[in-house]
């Protein structure tokens, strides 16, 4: 049973301190990495080595972070105390394979944790053993008849899922034995499964003189075809308890003497629904009976089995956090130019982390897209928006907000705007546009012109670089003005003397010639020096757009 982390998980925490009472000689606590390929002895980061390397040459109070990967496994991996063992946030789970035969498990004891990875055992011993430690975000399976998969002698296990396939296995064990030891163990957000027939999905379970006792909370505990709870002892002198509240179980038992099942209440004890049990998704289904049926509390802890957040409305009962995809509305588009517009939108994230992103196109196929933004993870509607750059003029486009989160995709109403048209060229009265351009794609400077220009036989003639750095061509138009004579009656400040469009490959210089317009030519009669400004308008073969602005001196240049 695999299963990839749907969301960014919380950040793991820093290194564990080693014990309270450490030497002046003691070492201080490390970081070690392991990946499937590791080798050597360095367990860096840069250079990782092995993970039985990695676990059992750590010491006390160590972290060993395990990459995403198949790890075979031929012994027991036994860390130190106090030593944390996780996978890579926001990364597939690593799973550690032990199998066909052998004694080998995960073995942890004195305060050890384990985070974030799976366990698979496919001999006839436990996948894991916990003995006064923390199992958090945790997939184990075992597959043997008459084995448990997990057993939890002391300490936490929560928000992980435990299956056993095998016939009159046990998915999760609490058990105490000899005399007058006292295993206690809490359960909180565990979704436990024992599949195989007479199988059980949590014992709690006694010898000799000793306790065992198990404290469900959130729990899903089931056994199609055996018991969901039981409590059992061999002699008169143990005692086995399980305590349940806000779990969803079937049918319960207890054997032996001295033997409990204490109901806090809120349990309820209709069938779970999963996405897909018989491929092993035990996410809940939606309208489980299971979601907002747990009871919240801090030390839930923060995230569920998939790193989602821990609570969405009130907490669910079992390893997973039901999440519901995001609600998206689309917004109208504003501030649209020949060449850019402003679009909007709103957003509500239904309380899990949720992103947004604009798709857009000349037709309801759209095409393009505008980067992924956080929308956060609150209850409420957010606004949203994103520039477009780089459109073409007299075009009508389609577009629609798009969010996504662990809970799905859903996709806003397509609306449409239309561009401006561009001014015509042979328009002498036409104003000079100075709106402001599109905002760029970083990266993409724009064309460069020379400063000088000629004018002769009702052409002006400038030069135009496109950076060597761009991505296929600078494509656009360029447009000359200058300041109306000051005995002009006319309206307006300036006159456009003309344009012309330019196409230029990355990292060359080409002359681009502007034939002069009708008041162009009235302008420039008479002078031999004329400052005016140059506009151009680029884009690069990216769809990266940039405007550049330029003073010029235009001198008339004799036949």
């Amino acid at each position: 049973m695999s299963r990839t982390t749907r969301l960014a998980l919380v950040t793991l925490l820093g290194v564990i301190l080693a014990a309270a009472t450490i030497t002046p000689t003691a070492s201080a606590a490390a970081q070690r990495y392991a990946s499937p390929t590791g080798t050597g002895t360095d367990c860096t980061a840069a250079k990782p080595c092995s993970i039985i390397n990695a676990v059992e040459n750590a010491s006390t109070g160590d972290e060993v972070i395990v990459k995403p990967g198949d790890y075979p496994l031929t012994e027991t991996l036994f860390p130190p105390a106090q030593t944390t063992i996780h996978g890579v946030a926001g990364q597939p789970r690593p799973r550690l394979l032990f199998g066909p035969q052998g004694q080998r498990e995960v073995y942890l004891q004195h305060g050890a944790t384990l985070r974030y990875v799976e366990v698979h055992q496919a001999a006839a011993m436990r996948a894991l053993y916990a003995s006064a430690s923390t199992v958090d975000q945790v997939i184990a399976t075992g597959t043997e008849p008459g084995w448990q998969t997990a057993e939890i002698d002391g300490g936490t296990i929560s928000n992980s899922i435990v299956v056993a396939s095998g016939t009159n296995a046990r998915a999760i064990q609490t058990s105490a034995y000899g005399f007058s030891s006292n295993s206690s163990s809490a359960y909180r957000n565990v979704t436990a499964i024992a599949t195989g027939s007479g199988g059980v999905a949590i014992e709690a379970e006694a010898s000799t003189t000793a306790t065992a006792t198990a404290q469900l909370v959130n729990v899903i505990a089931r056994s199609p075809s055996g018991l969901s709870l039981l409590a059992s002892t061999d002699s008169s002198g143990a005692q086995a308890k399980i305590t349940y509240t806000h779990t969803n179980y079937g049918s319960a038992d207890h054997v032996g003497s001295q033997t409990q099942l204490v109901s806090g209440g809120s349990n309820p004890q209709e069938d779970p629904a999963f996405v897909n049990a018989a491929a092993g998704d035990f996410r809940q289904a939606p309208g489980a009976y299971t979601i907002d049926a747990g009871l919240d509390d801090p030390i839930n802890g923060a995230v569920d089995a998939d790193g989602d957040p821990r609570r969405i409305g009130t907490t669910d009962i079992g390893a997973d956090e039901f999440v519901v995809a995001p609600v998206a509305a689309t917004g109208t588009a504003g501030a649209v130019t020949g060449q850019s517009a402003t679009l909007t939108g709103s957003v509500n994230a239904n309380g899990a982390p949720t992103t947004y992103q604009f798709q857009y196109g000349p037709t309801s196929a759209h095409g393009s897209t505008t980067p992924a933004t956080a929308a956060g993870s609150g209850t409420g509607a957010v606004a949203t928006g994103a520039t477009l750059g780089g459109l073409s003029p007299a075009t009508t486009y389609h577009y629609r907000i798009v969010a996504t989160n662990a809970g799905g995709v859903t996709h806003g109403a397509d609306r449409i705007f239309t561009t401006a048209a561009s001014p015509s060229p042979d328009d002498p009265t036409a104003e000079d546009q100075t709106s402001t351009p599109p905002t760029p794609t970083p990266g993409f400077a724009g064309v460069k012109v020379s400063t000088r220009l000629a004018f002769a036989r009702r052409f002006i003639t400038l030069r135009l670089t496109c950076p060597a750095a761009t991505v296929g061509r600078c494509s656009g138009g360029t447009k000359l003005t200058a300041r109306r004579r000051r005995t002009s009656s006319r309206a307006g400040s300036r006159v456009m003397l003309g344009r012309a469009s330019f196409s230029i490959a990355a990292g060359a210089r080409a002359t681009v010639r502007v034939r002069v317009s009708r008041a162009g030519r009235r302008r420039l009669s008479g002078v031999r020096r004329l400052r005016g400004r140059v506009r151009n308008a680029a884009t690069s073969g990216a769809g990266e757009s940039k405007t550049t602005m330029a003073r010029v001196t235009i001198r008339r240049r004799h036949r």
